[in-house]
């Protein structure tokens, strides 16, 4: 499969708002007009290289297009200005600007005296905001930026350097005319991140065959808000899990990871060791990345739509105990087939995952809530035959894995107003 990767989607954005000249001055009560200078710090334009490096502090965003939003106490939109990457799309008017040009640093004049705040929203499609709703007068009020629709999907084009991006600030009277603010872009999705996959003390032969996220809000409005009509699953009651997962899986192929290999490694020390296969992105170095939009529900709710993920693994060969605690070494394949399993089906088990903890070896430890903007590494990935089914999201089976919660954590720059 198509391996998908995007850069570290941080930036900080500096604006200053002030008088255009020293000699205009600011009459208590009118409504003047002034200037704001804007640098965006810690970005770059789109780039083709394909990575698949785990995310950390000093990735460098990749910027693709967005605008500047100046709007009012009442969320009215007084000017705006769409930002390109592309020379050829710049036009005659004075809304649209480059990237280029704000990495510099750029003073915007004839800013109205009623606006209050300032916002910019990039990576995000056409189809998602359309440069012409701005221009057009259709995007009158900030709140119906907010209730756009951001779509997962588009968080994984051009090697899922597109996270979209987003944040407002009020701007800040700092002395005398001049007002300022500090906006930080951060990503409206999270990520899930998995490293390798092990084999507990029960597993003798295994293959991985597809890591799959399987249950997802594959959309969110721009404010962060989601509902239950965004989430997409595969049927988790399909007597034919395998056909299931394949059709499902055609409507969103970004959510599947079949690029593993099989590494022959020694785990444990001395006495304790022993040789195992663990299974690895086929590129060194790389990790299994799913972006997701981040939105925490408690595990008790009976229609539980909190993140899900499957693995799916074959060939099994494992030790079962019986009822004396003697271990026995068991062929799953060869044993399906004598239960009259057809061979295609024959030794395939599924890994399902519904929970998320912070604390593995806390049995009462709380899930995960999930927030947008944050890594989650997965920690003591692990095969065992206790967590092993040949469904997928059994409701007999309730499967915690741990994972490290990382915050994509933000730069800041101040500007000389």
């Amino acid at each position: 499969m198509k391996k998908f990767m995007f850069m570290l989607a941080l930036g900080s954005v500096l604006f200053g708002l002030s008088a255009c000249s020293s000699d205009d001055e600011n009459i208590e009560g009118e409504s003047t007009e002034g200037c704001v200078f804007i640098k965006l710090e810690n970005v770059v334009g789109p780039s083709s290289r394909m990575t698949e490096d785990p995310k950390i502090e000093s990735d460098i965003t990749e910027f693709h297009n967005g605008f500047i939003i100046f709007g009012t106490p009442k969320s009215a939109i007084r000017k705006h200005y769409e930002i390109v990457t592309d020379p050829k799309l710049l036009d005659r008017t004075d809304h649209v600007i480059l990237l280029d040009e704000l990495r510099k640093g750029k003073t915007f004049k004839d800013i109205p005296g009623d606006v209050t705040n300032v916002a910019i929203i990039a990576n995000i499609t056409e189809d998602e905001i359309s440069p012409e709703e701005f221009h057009n007068g259709t995007l009158r009020f900030h709140n119906d930026v907010l209730n756009k629709i951001i779509n997962l999907e588009n968080q994984y084009k051009d090697n899922m350097s597109h996270v979209a991006l987003y944040d407002m600030k009020p701007l800040e009277v700092t002395g005398g005319n001049a007002m300022s603010a500090t906006l930080e872009l951060r990503p409206m999705c999270a990520r899930l991140e998995i490293a390798k996959i092990t084999p507990g003390p029960d597993i003798v032969e295994y293959q991985v065959d597809g890591i799959y996220l399987a249950g997802f809000y594959k959309q969110m409005y721009v404010s962060q808000i989601s509902n239950r009509e965004f989430w997409a699953s595969p049927d988790y009651d399909n007597a034919d899990p395998a056909t299931e997962l394949i059709n499902f899986y055609t409507g969103y192929p970004y959510l599947v990871n079949t690029d593993i290999k099989a590494v022959k490694e020694t785990m444990g020390e001395g006495d304790d060791a022993r040789e195992v296969t663990a299974f690895y992105p086929e590129e060194d170095g790389k990790v299994w990345a799913f972006p997701f939009f981040g939105k925490y529900e408690p595990r008790n709710d009976t229609e539980h739509y909190g993140l899900r993920l499957i693995v799916k693994v074959s060939n099994l060969k494992v030790y079962l105990k019986d009822e004396n605690g003697d271990r026995h070494l068991r062929d799953v394949t060869a044993w399906d087939k004598e239960q009259g399993v057809p061979e295609e089906k024959a030794g395939i088990r599924y890994l399902n995952i519904n929970g998320f903890v912070e604390n593995y070896h806390d049995t009462q430890a709380e899930p995960v809530q999930f927030y947008n903007g944050n890594i989650y590494q997965v920690q003591n990935f692990e095969i065992t035959t206790q967590n092993l089914s040949d469904r997928i999201m059994p409701t007999d089976i309730n499967v915690n894995i741990t994972v490290t919660v990382k915050a994509w954590s933000i730069k800041k720059v101040y500007p000389q107003i």
